[in-house]
């Protein structure tokens, strides 16, 4: 099964997304093998891996794939060889504001399309402009897609109500495109989790000595493991 986390925005929230669902212990516990598989070519989550390695943190289950080439066949063939060795893949798309390949790649042959976005105009229109087209021409060539993308309300309040958020996104949405039943909200934990290589579960770790911390890193694990269940609610369906 493969996930992707897609939005042609840049600054969306994508990568931290996708590494820590990758590492979430819902996914861990329902797949022996999980692929995180980078498709941005600044090599943001590759250079976050390397450092990762070098100081020899334990990955478990999940294996690192970075594949920043620009030809249709080697995206084709890089993810069928990682996906006959994994049970799932979480991809992290780059946002691209032209070209779109990769976007149109990610969205054709994943299981689940997640795609970031915020209550703002600015958000809706990219969405409608860029992202949208690309989801109505592939559901016209493969109709079974029609249940596969998936909006997540992100950078929300942290106070905000869910069912708030939801219902907004669920009136506003074009046809065949859901609103997850999950929200990624604003937390300033995102911005410092991964230094030195860490997920967000090992940086709970180092910091619960720290109530303040470790109750912040406690949240910010909380929002990804409902993310992780919801999409793997919709995946087993």
């Amino acid at each position: 099964m493969i996930i992707s986390y897609v939005q042609t925005k840049g600054g969306t929230g994508k990568s931290t997304l996708a590494l820590n669902t990758a590492f979430s212990r819902h996914l861990g516990k329902r797949y022996k093998s999980i692929a995180l598989v980078e498709l941005d070519p600044q090599g943001t989550i590759r250079n976050w891996w390397s450092e990762r390695m070098e100081l020899g943190r334990n990955s478990s289950k999940v294996s690192f794939h970075h594949i920043s080439s620009t030809q249709k066949e080697v995206f084709q063939d890089g993810i069928s060889s990682i996906a006959s060795h994994n049970q799932v893949i979480v991809m992290d798309i780059p946002g691209e504001s032209t070209g779109k390949l990769h976007t149109r790649f990610a969205c054709a042959v994943s299981d689940l399309v997640i795609i970031p976005m915020r209550t703002s105009t600015n958000d809706e229109t990219a969405f409608a402009d860029n992202l949208y087209p690309i989801i109505k021409d592939i559901i016209k060539v493969e109709p079974k897609k029609k249940t596969a993308f998936h909006v997540l309300p992100s950078f929300t309040h942290p106070q905000s109500k869910k069912s708030y958020l939801i219902e907004y996104f669920q009136e506003i949405l074009p046809p065949n495109v859901s609103c997850l039943q999950a929200i990624y909200p604003t937390r300033s934990i995102y911005e410092n989790f991964n230094r030195e290589g860490s997920n967000l579960y090992e940086y709970a770790q180092a910091v619960k000595g720290n109530k303040r911390s470790a109750r912040q890193a406690s949240a910010a694990i909380d929002d990804i493991e409902e993310i992780a269940k919801t999409i793997t609610d919709i995946l087993e369906k």
